[in-house]
């Protein structure tokens, strides 16, 4: 857990961030509770940048490329 405030651009500092926070919470042994609210708000925040980075990705595909083809998985391809 980081007392720094997360860039809202990086999305690989916030990903970093949920990865971190994810294997913390499954190698404990008894949670900390009190670290518990902080980790899980950061966690939030984390989450939320990059939803909106994604997003922010998707909408600039669908200007270049049209919204038809950017909704199909690369993996149907």
């Amino acid at each position: 857990m980081d007392d720094h405030p997360l860039d809202p651009q990086s999305f690989n500092a916030a990903y970093a961030v949920l990865k971190s926070n994810a294997a913390l919470l499954s190698n404990q042994q008894e949670p900390d509770i009190d670290q518990l609210l902080p980790l899980v708000e950061e966690s939030i925040q984390a989450y939320n940048i990059c939803k909106a980075r994604l997003d922010a990705v998707r909408q600039a595909l669908e200007k270049q490329i049209g919204p038809e083809q950017s909704e199909h998985d690369p993996a149907d391809v």
